[in-house]
């Protein structure tokens, strides 16, 4: 759009007598020599008619009041008209006298004459030179001023009202010496100022290649002058977003789906709200097979995804447009809904499946699966699977936080659902909360209560047979509480089954204190005798960690040790023991652990 300057405002012109007038002041320096009446009053004076001359006097003392030369004027009448009333008295007197009289009145009257001129010489001269050296200074003072109105003007880019300012500069002093640079600038503002006005309507005319040349040399010759840097702007502008259409339109023909969005794209940058059909409906048309294309690719990265979402909702924001092409644009956004959807779950599942997952990860998870029901809303799948995500979320954090009660209620929740939700993440999360209750309740006291859980934790070991440290540990476990409850008989089963399960029989032949010790309770338990059998026991497993096989693996910062340990075929308690950890389920710091196992 173009922007024309301020047009200009005429000032009423006044000449130089108005302004006088103006600033005339009330004191008694005031100029009174061009007043019509004391000009009056001068000629009267000079002609002798001093009565009339007083008639005038009066008017001008009541305009000029206690004005000096007006007084020194009255003082002067006063003498002439006295000598005027003596010659007077002196005609009327007696004849014999009058010769003399008259010789003497004369003789006076030209002596006083004299006097009174003498006087009004030089009080006129005194008069005329303070006069025209006050004249001198308004001059200047309302030169100066003029002078900076103009300058002002011409910064603005006023130069009409500039140049009537100057010529009454001209008419003030022509020899006023600022007045030849004033007069040459606003010439050149002028002239300026035409060239501007013939650029604009260039501009109208659609003619901006020529408009941006003039432009161009006003801005060069006087910078930020109007509006002329943003008229380059936006010319300039135009002209990039006539080339990215151009490249857009070209890029869609070839098929070129992320050119087109680039080019397309730029353009929209320079112009959000640029208005062209066929650009909206390529642009949406190039988003669409763009996401196909991402999406399709079997490396898509977790980048692409996040692009092909941004495209995506870019899509969606320039539905509907026009019916042309309705029925290929519904199915492509079907289509590019579907996959985009589709690899969001599946980065999501990704995530959850990890065992290096952290709270972080777990969020990004469910994020993905959120943003993918929001794309498929009619999915009920989707809907479930965003629901048990949420939960293994909130089991999760209460497992990091040690809220064993809460962190089996949401687990128990998802895997009664899918046992192996998560990758069986959430078995392992849930095998260890048990354990980790079991002993609470068992360190209170509250052995059945302990009892419970750990049988509850044991179910979950038959599942997973390769891992035998689980077993070994949670039967254990049963053991001590069933000796606790003074279930003697029952506590040496479940010794025995331990150490069974474990093959310990052969893997003690090397221990030979801990494989008498074994075979003694085992005896012992045939016999019957089973608290010196549970004694016996107890001593084989304080020192079974001779029969580990240790390893060294690396965890990284913020990941849960009991999905470390079981992808080491381990146990957080065993974890924790070997490498003398605080009892916490994650790892602040990635740092190198050794890891013991049970071979099988």
């Amino acid at each position: 759009m173009t922007i024309n300057p301020n047009p200009e405002h005429e000032e009423p012109k006044r000449n130089r007598l108005d302004y006088l007038e103006e600033t005339r002041p009330t004191s008694d320096s005031v100029d009174i020599s061009n007043d019509p009446d004391y000009q009056k009053l001068l000629e009267l004076y000079e002609k002798g008619k001093f009565n009339l001359s007083v008639m005038v006097l009066d008017k001008l003392e009541r305009r000029y009041p206690r004005h000096t030369e007006l007084k020194k004027m009255r003082d002067d009448l006063e003498l002439r008209m006295s000598a005027q009333n003596i010659a007077v008295k002196m005609e009327k007197g007696e004849k014999k006298e009058k010769r003399t009289v008259t010789l003497k009145m004369s003789v006076f009257a030209v002596v006083g004459t004299l006097v009174v001129m003498i006087a009004f010489f030089f009080s006129y001269f005194f008069f005329f030179r303070e006069t025209t050296g006050e004249q001198a200074i308004v001059e200047n003072t309302q030169l100066t001023s003029l002078n900076n109105q103009a300058e002002q003007l011409l910064n603005i880019g006023r130069p009409q009202t500039a140049a009537e300012i100057i010529e009454r500069i001209r008419e003030i002093d022509p020899q006023y010496e600022n007045l030849p640079s004033l007069t040459e600038r606003a010439e050149a503002m002028l002239a300026l100022e035409a060239k501007y006005q013939t650029a604009l309507e260039l501009v109208e005319e659609g003619n901006t290649a020529e408009a941006l040349i003039l432009f161009k040399e006003i801005e060069a010759e006087e910078p930020g002058m109007w509006d002329v840097g943003q008229q380059i702007k936006l010319i300039e502008a135009d002209a990039q977003i006539d080339a990215f259409l151009a490249q857009g339109n070209a890029a869609y023909q070839a098929g070129h789906w992320a050119e087109v969005i680039m080019a397309y794209e730029s353009a929209l940058a320079l112009d959000p709200n640029l208005s062209d059909p066929l650009m909206k409906e390529q642009l949406l048309n190039s988003y669409l097979n763009r996401i196909i294309s991402m999406l399709q690719n079997e490396d898509t990265t977790v980048e692409d995804i996040e692009s092909a979402e941004g495209y995506y909702r870019k899509a969606v924001a320039l539905v509907p447009q026009s019916q042309e092409f309705a029925s290929e644009r519904e199915d492509l956004q079907e289509v590019s809904s579907d996959l985009l959807a589709l690899k969001f779950t599946q980065v999501a599942r990704e995530y959850l499946r990890d065992k290096d997952q952290t709270r972080n990860s777990i969020a990004q998870a469910v994020s993905y699966l959120r943003r993918a029901s929001n794309i498929k809303p009619e999915n009920t799948n989707l809907k479930l699977e965003l629901e048990s995500a949420e939960i293994y979320q909130s089991a999760f954090r209460n497992f990091v936080d040690k809220d064993w009660v809460q962190s089996i209620e949401d687990l128990e929740t998802v895997t009664s659902d899918n046992q192996n939700f998560a990758g069986g993440n959430a078995k392992i999360l849930l095998f260890e909360a048990y354990v980790a209750l079991g002993k609470q309740y068992y360190a209170s006291s509250l052995f059945q209560d302990a009892l419970g859980y750990f049988e509850q934790a044991e179910l979950q070991t038959w599942e997973d047979e390769d891992n035998l440290m689980k077993l070994f540990q949670v039967q254990v476990l049963i053991g001590d509480t069933l000796e606790k409850l003074q279930e003697y008989e029952n506590a040496v089963s479940y010794y025995d089954y331990a150490l069974n399960a474990i093959g310990a029989a052969d893997k003690l032949v090397d221990f030979p204190a801990l494989e008498d010790n074994y075979a003694e309770a085992v005896s012992l338990a045939e016999d019957e005798a089973y608290e010196g059998a549970i004694l016996a026991f107890q001593e084989v497993i304080d020192g079974i960690d001779v029969i580990y096989s240790i390893s060294e693996s690396v965890i990284g910062d913020g990941v849960c040790l009991a999905l470390f340990a079981a992808e080491n075929l381990s146990t957080m308690d065993a974890i924790i023991d070997a490498n003398d950890l605080p009892q916490e389920p994650v790892i602040t710091f990635g740092q190198n652990l050794n890891v013991p196992v049970i071979e099988n």
